[in-house]
């Protein structure tokens, strides 16, 4: 059976878009590093900062049973998020993404406005629907090179970037330990001119956080996603490329235990699609030794509805090196899976540079 391999995207550019998109990306990889050495107290103008940010990920990738080794760019983001001039309650966030499928253009990712106030936050426009743990934190921030295959293969959105359009409100009723969030989206995914049928997406996430420890918090919650579909591909589900019609129903439990110097998470992520299930898993564990090393395990399993795929989890052992805090961060991950007949393994290096 063939192997259930985790997305690591590496399908080269050609041409001249490949050159000149490595020139690019060069430029600001040697403009990142450049702050990077920098001393920490050097004097600079006093200056308003742009509500910009954005970062780049180079990767070096190597699968055994692969011809595909080599260096990449595996994603390259730039976002502008701030307050609205007219008011303070109103924010707003554009970003855009380079990587190696988009064939070396960028692509709209968040288009959405917020409005905020003490209790609750509502957001419309193209976002990321609030379903489960990890998909909520940015992937420069989760200390594996990618998500789990429960997350990237199961969230509601998985086939269209994570995203789509619609309307999210978020409660926090009295307290911040809990978090509610209900959301109405199009459900066909970002970056469509319409809705393809009269059919919506609608989501829901609770969470609660509570203090175990001075310095150690544990969280806990749920997640939900229901809707009625005309048709629409579930490749990363089915392993093809056949339109599933019918109840599309996810739900999905966490947990996590964090302490500034390691962190303990789980989930449990299933998709119901009329009769049939797929579901997945993840547990991840991390510690920082001294203030920039970091050691990483997680097991990865991802149950999925094709015969010619195998289930078995993939075992990660990863180490990270934060030689700037966050500014910077270098990821080496390493990672197999036993099937009956043969192990598969994989190695990637990682490095991560902040832009601003």
């Amino acid at each position: 059976m063939a192997a259930t391999v985790p997305n690591l995207d590496r399908n080269p550019l050609s041409g001249r878009k490949r050159q000149k998109s490595q020139r690019i990306f060069s430029l600001a990889a040697c403009l990142a590093a450049a702050s990077l050495i920098l001393p920490a107290g050097a004097p600079v103008q006093a200056q308003q900062k742009l509500p910009w940010s954005g970062y780049v990920q180079t990767r070096f990738l190597h699968q055994n049973r692969s011809a595909n080794t080599g260096f990449s760019i595996r994603r390259a983001k730039i976002w502008w998020k701030g307050k609205t001039p007219f008011a303070d309650s109103w924010s707003y966030k554009v970003q855009a993404i380079f990587r190696q499928k988009n064939a070396g253009s960028l692509v709209l990712q968040d288009a959405y406005a917020e409005y905020q106030s003490s209790i609750f936050i509502i957001k419309f426009g193209q976002m990321v629907p609030n379903f489960s743990l990890q998909r909520s934190q940015p992937d420069y921030r989760i200390p594996v090179i990618e998500r789990a295959q429960a997350i990237d293969h199961l969230i509601p959105s998985a086939e269209t970037g994570a995203r789509d359009i619609g309307l999210q409100l978020s409660l926090s009723p009295g307290w911040h330990s809990l978090h509610i969030s209900i959301g109405a989206f199009n459900g066909n995914g970002g970056n469509q001119l319409k809705n393809e049928d009269r059919n919506f997406l609608v989501t829901h996430r609770t969470t609660a956080r509570f203090y175990v420890s001075p310095r150690t918090q544990l969280q806990v919650g749920y997640s939900l996603a229901y809707r009625k579909t005309t048709g629409l591909p579930f490749k990363k589900i089915f392993a093809d490329n056949r339109v599933f019609a019918g109840e599309d129903f996810r739900s999905g439990i966490e947990f996590r235990l964090y302490h500034p110097r390691w962190g303990l998470q789980a989930e449990y992520i299933r998709a119901r699609l009329g009769h049939r299930i797929s579901w997945g898993s993840y547990v991840l564990v991390n510690y920082k030794f001294l203030p920039k090393h970091e050691l990483v395990f997680s097991v990865d399993k991802f149950h999925d509805l094709s015969a010619k795929t195998a289930d078995r989890p993939w075992f990660i052992l990863g180490y990270n090196f934060y030689p700037r805090k966050n500014k910077a961060k270098l990821m080496l991950d390493s990672r197999a899976q036993f099937t009956q007949t043969r192990t598969n393994y994989q190695l990637a290096i990682q490095l991560q540079l902040m832009f601003n």
